[in-house]
C-alpha cells in the first residue's frame, strides 16, 4: 500500500496547530528545514520539532496497561530511533534489543514519521481491536523513544498484527488493525542500513558536554523548564502502580 493510501487510513493530522501544513503522509527519514519554522539560531533539530508534535493524548485503554514514565517516553522523546529485530535464538551472543536479535538499523525518525506513527498506534482508539487474538507475535520493528537516559522500547508485529510497549523490565501488547500495522512496518523496511554498536566506539555518552552557543542554550532553556514544572510538583507522592507483564488477550511473546 502507499504512502497515499496510508495516510488515508491514519486520518488527517492535528489542525490548527503550529505544523498544521505538513501532510501525513509518511515521507521517508530526512529533515523537513523547508517547511519547519526555524529557532533563533536559524536551524530546525529533530529533538526539538519531535517534542513540540506530540499534541495529542495516549488513549486511556493504553495508558491504563503501562507505566506513566514509559508513556512520558513516548509523549515527550528527544529521539527516536528505528531498528529491525527478530526472534533471538539461544546461545546468540550478537547484539539484542529487549531480548530480540538486532539486524539492521532504520535511522531515526524525523518530524513527520514520528508524528504519523505515534498517532496511529497510540491515539487513535479504532485503531485498536479489543476483541481475543490467539497468535504469537513475530517481531519485525523495534523503536526506541529516548528522553535524558531514559527509554520506552515499542515493538511492531506481523503477521500477529500487533504492538508491544517494553518499560523497566515490563511489557504490555495491544492488537491493531492489519493494514495500519503493515504499513508503518513496510515504511521502516524502505529504510535498512547495517547497526555498527555506538558504544563500541565510545559514541554512547552518560551526561551532555554542549559544544556550540546553540546546544548550551537549549540545554539551558530546558533545565528553566523543568525547574518550573519542580515548583509546581506536589510535596507528597502517591505510590505507582505497575502493571504485571500480560498480553492483549491471548497473544503471546516470541522470543
Amino acid at each position: 500500500m502507499n504512502k497515499l493510501v496510508l495516510g488515508a487510513l491514519l486520518g488527517a493530522m492535528i489542525v490548527g496547530n503550529a505544523y498544521a501544513e505538513i501532510p501525513p503522509e509518511l515521507q521517508g527519514f530526512e529533515f523537513l528545514e523547508d517547511v519547519l519554522p526555524k529557532d533563533e539560531f536559524g536551524s530546525v533539530k529533530i529533538k526539538e520539532k519531535s517534542r513540540r508534535s506530540m499534541q495529542k493524548d495516549i488513549i486511556p485503554l493504553i495508558m491504563d496497561g503501562i507505566a506513566e514514565a514509559a508513556a512520558m517516553n513516548i509523549r515527550n522523546p528527544e529521539q527516536v530511533f528505528c531498528y529491525h529485530v527478530e526472534k533471538r535464538e539461544k546461545g546468540y551472543e550478537g547484539y539484542t534489543l529487549s531480548n530480540y536479535k538486532v539486524v539492521d538499523y532504520c535511522g531515526e525518525l524525523d518530524f513527520d514519521v514520528l508524528t504519523t506513527t505515534y498517532e496511529a498506534l497510540f491515539t487513535r482508539s479504532p485503531n485498536i481491536i479489543t476483541t481475543m487474538a490467539n497468535c504469537k507475535i513475530v517481531p519485525k520493528v523495534m523503536l526506541r523513544f529516548v528522553r535524558g537516559i531514559d527509554y520506552t522500547d515499542v515493538l511492531m508485529s506481523s503477521p500477529c498484527a500487533s504492538f508491544t510497549v517494553f518499560y523497566a523490565g515490563r511489557y504490555k501488547s495491544f492488537n491493531i488493525k492489519q493494514g495500519i500495522i503493515d504499513d508503518l512496518i513496510s515504511q521502516f523496511d524502505s529504510n535498512r542500513e547495517e547497526f555498527k554498536s555506538p558504544a563500541l566506539i565510545k559514541q554512547t555518552v552518560a551526561n551532555a558536554k554542549p559544544e556550540s552557543a546553540e546546544e548550551a542554550y537549549k540545554l539551558d532553556k530546558e533545565k528553566k523548564r523543568l525547574d518550573e514544572l519542580k515548583e509546581d510538583e506536589p510535596k507528597s507522592f502517591e505510590p505507582v502502580s505497575v502493571p504485571k507483564k500480560s498480553g492483549w488477550g491471548n497473544i503471546k511473546l516470541k522470543m
